[in-house]
Parts: C-alpha cells; sequence; structure tokens
C-alpha cells in the first residue's frame, strides 16, 4: 500500500515552512477557502509524473513571487522508505525545477517507474466536459500515467518533436529532410501515446461499466483519428500513414503556425451507459457523479495492474453530489489501499468517516487539533 508518511514545504505557494505527517492513510482536511487545502494537494500531485494538479508555470509556485521552492516526502511502498522531493532555484537563465529521487538527482518525473502515481480532481474539473479538450487530454493522460508510467516519456518525447518542427516550418521552411525525421519522430510517439490511450479506455470501459452503488455505469470511449487507426491496422502501418499525412499538412501548418493534426488532439468522452447521455449535455451534478466513477473505476484498475492504488487526492470531492453519491464515495474511499486525502470547508460532511479517517483542520498554513 503506497502511504504518504510526511510532507516538507518551503516557500511554496502560501506556505512559508511546513512539515506534515500523517499517521492515517485516509486523511480529512478542513478550512476555510484560502487556508491552503488545494495548495497542499497541488504540492503532493507535483511529485508525480507532469506539471501538478493545476498545470501552473514554475513562477506560480514560489511564496510570494519567489523564485526558490521546495517540495519533499516520504512514502513506504511495500514496506520500502521512499524520498521523493522537487523544487526549484534561481539561476542565471532563470529558475529551474529539479528533481530527487532517494537522493539521487534527475532530469525529470518522466523516468520515475517505482513511485506512487496519482489521481486528482479539483472543482475546476466540474467544468472538464463543457470546456476544451486540452483539460480532458490531461485528465486522461493522467490515468494512462498511473496504468503504464511510461506514457509521460512518450508524451515529453512527441510534444519536444512537434515543437521543434512547428519552429522549423516558420524558419526554415525548406529543410524538408530535416521536417521528415521530425514527423517520423512523431508519428513513432504518437502511436505510442495512442495505443497506451486505448488500452486504458479499453480496460476503464470493462471496469466503469457495472454501476458502483449511487454511480451510475459508464461508457469511455476516445474520439482521435490515430486511436481509431490503431484499432484497425498494425502499429507500423499507423506510424507511416501519420508520417504522411504530416508532411502533406506542412504548408497548412505552416500558414497556422502550429500542427494541425495529431495526437495532441485527441478527446475523451464519457456518457451514462443505461441512458447514452453524453457527459457535455449532463447536468453539473450528473457530470461529476461521471468523473467520480471514472475515478472509482481508476482506482481499481490500478491496483488490478500494478498490485498498488495511486494516491487518491480529492479536492472538494462532495460538493454537487447528491446524499446518495456522497455516501457511496465515502463508503468507497474506506476500502483504499493507498493514502487518500479530501478536502472541503466543513467537517460535517465526512462525518461517516470519523471511525476510520484522521481529520485534520487547516488555518493560516498551519495544523490546528481537530
Amino acid at each position: 500500500m503506497p502511504r504518504l508518511l510526511k510532507l516538507t514545504l518551503t516557500q511554496f505557494r502560501n506556505y512559508e515552512r511546513l512539515i506534515w505527517q500523517p499517521d492515517n492513510p485516509l486523511l480529512v482536511l478542513t478550512g476555510t477557502n484560502g487556508s491552503g487545502k488545494t495548495n497542499l494537494l497541488e504540492a503532493i500531485s507535483l511529485l508525480s509524473p507532469g506539471r501538478g494538479l493545476r498545470a501552473a508555470p514554475l513562477a506560480q509556485l514560489g511564496r510570494n513571487g519567489s523564485e526558490a521552492w521546495g517540495i519533499s516526502a516520504s512514502f513506504e511502498i511495500d514496506g520500502c522508505p521512499v524520498e521523493i522531493g522537487t523544487g526549484t532555484q534561481p539561476g542565471a537563465e532563470g529558475a529551474r525545477r529539479s528533481f530527487l529521487l532517494n537522493g539521487r538527482q534527475s532530469r525529470s518525473t518522466a523516468g520515475w517507474e517505482e513511485t506512487p502515481s496519482a489521481v486528482w480532481i479539483t472543482p475546476q474539473m466540474d467544468r472538464l466536459f463543457s470546456e476544451g479538450t486540452s483539460g480532458r487530454r490531461r485528465f486522461l493522460d493522467r490515468l494512462v500515467i498511473a496504468v503504464t508510467p511510461q506514457h509521460a516519456r512518450e508524451l515529453a518525447a512527441y510534444d519536444r518533436a512537434m515543437s521543434q518542427r512547428n519552429r522549423l516550418l516558420q524558419t526554415r521552411f525548406t529543410e524538408q529532410s530535416w521536417l521528415s525525421a521530425l514527423e517520423a519522430t512523431m508519428a513513432q510517439h504518437a502511436v505510442a501515446v495512442a495505443a497506451a490511450r486505448n488500452d486504458v479506455v479499453h480496460l476503464l470501459s470493462h471496469y466503469a461499466s457495472t454501476a458502483l452503488g449511487a454511480f451510475p455505469a459508464i461508457q469511455v470511449r476516445m474520439d482521435c483519428p490515430v486511436s481509431d487507426k490503431l484499432l484497425q491496422q498494425p502499429a507500423l502501418a499507423v506510424e507511416e500513414w501519420l508520417r504522411a499525412r504530416l508532411e502533406s499538412l506542412r504548408e497548412q501548418d505552416r500558414i497556422r503556425g502550429r500542427t494541425t493534426f495529431g495526437t495532441h488532439r485527441s478527446d475523451f468522452l464519457l456518457a451514462d451507459f443505461q441512458s447514452g447521455q453524453q457527459a457535455a449535455l449532463a447536468s453539473t451534478g450528473q457530470q461529476k457523479a461521471l468523473l467520480l466513477g471514472v475515478i472509482l473505476a481508476h482506482a481499481r484498475l490500478v491496483e488490478d495492474r500494478r498490485n498498488a492504488a495511486p494516491l487518491m487526492l480529492l479536492d472538494e470531492p462532495l460538493v454537487h453530489l447528491d446524499a446518495g453519491r456522497r455516501e457511496t464515495l465515502l463508503e468507497s474511499v474506506r476500502t483504499f489501499r493507498t493514502t487518500v486525502i479530501l478536502t472541503g470547508t466543513d467537517a460535517e460532511p465526512f462525518a461517516s468517516l470519523k471511525s476510520q479517517a484522521r481529520f485534520c483542520v487547516l488555518q493560516q498554513s498551519a495544523f490546528l487539533p481537530s
């Protein structure tokens, strides 16, 4: 069971210095708005691959604009201690983020395949299915990374090649051989990205196809031409098809200043299994139920595939849920074999967890007795 043992924050968001040593895997954090609940969850999320639950620029993470901030944590995984840290230090070319795993420096978290995975929901995600596709892709890729950690490296490699192609199209459009090499690299990593997404979506469809208490059964599917091709043709054939498609779009992409086709434009769709109603057309409460239903199904999936459930960071999870779904969620988190952190402004809605969870109150960036 991955379990958080200690968290230390230095000059991070509203925290000047915080040392927290939770003594229970099931934690309920309460406090007024602005007390630092979401900031604490964000700190934990930054210890897994990616840019954390807000995807915020580095310049926004330091306290009062500080360029230097740090996060470190101790976990217990399979009975063994694991130390993870990240932060920035100011330099001649601006602040740069660094990473530490058991005292050894790393260029990024992309290769940390044996560290705890993490998934989360935030109040901002209540609009996930009524806004643009980028948020849904990030949400899906977080679920994929929890199952297949190397997915983070494939995403990063694809993005690097795409950025280089975009720049080359604007500055040295006649470098055809260079463009061809970048497009071949993009195609290779795009197929790996699409394959991992397809795999997780297929598995999620299975795990979410049965209702869990008051949460509905859910249909999960990809909306992506590359993903669709992979269901019909071998990976090498799809790579060649995508490479040729990118080549044919060079002039259009040069004019538009961006790559207009690829896995960076994929979408991730949910619907109620029984009624077929799409999440985008559902009420706010129904959308929240679908989102949490996927999170709960995903936790079971990760535990089955990796023998370790992901860390669960649930920020204001009870908002927009009716009484039945609130109780189903609270009943479910009791059984998770991992650290689960839930937040709210008031402890009363979490009262049914009193016998099992540790309740903590945040006030002015410090913990008070519950």
